[in-house]
């Protein structure tokens, strides 16, 4: 879960996630129980609710878990479905987030527009090089 979780606060590309080792995971007893750990730990996570990733990714990440969820033939887990559909009446918002947590178990969390043209791209590319700025701002303070 903690993979899925800095991986998903960072807003990385959902194929970089460990998708068949949650397959394998899925098909225990302790299936259900982990895909919630993993929503809590994502989606519903304090850090998300206040500075979210793009509609769209926690959208198209949700779906993602469900569809996992789905192809183990268990029981629906009606937390997944009630999340996906508030996500579903959610308007898109031109401003997201990117949350790195750090070692040291805090969080830098970095604003990203939608609607900025810059260089040709949608300005939703963040430097790697900005978390490690991060990291040495807050050993460096002042």
């Amino acid at each position: 879960p903690l993979v899925f979780q800095r991986r998903f606060l960072a807003a990385r590309q959902l194929r970089s996630f460990p998708w068949p080792e949650l397959e394998r995971h899925l098909r225990t007893a302790a299936g259900p129980a982990l895909l919630l750990d993993i929503l809590h730990k994502t989606v519903l996570h304090p850090l998300c609710v206040k500075y979210p990733p793009a509609t769209k990714y926690r959208r198209c990440f949700l779906t993602e878990l469900i569809k996992k969820h789905e192809s183990t033939a268990a029981e629906p887990l009606d937390e997944l479905y009630d999340t996906l559909a508030s996500l579903l009446n959610e308007e898109e918002s031109t401003l997201c987030y990117k949350n790195y947590l750090l070692p040291t178990g805090e969080a830098i969390t970095l604003s990203e527009s939608t609607a900025i043209i810059s260089g040709g791209t949608t300005g939703l590319v963040t430097w790697d090089a900005a978390l490690h700025l991060a990291a040495w701002a807050v050993e460096n303070p002042g």
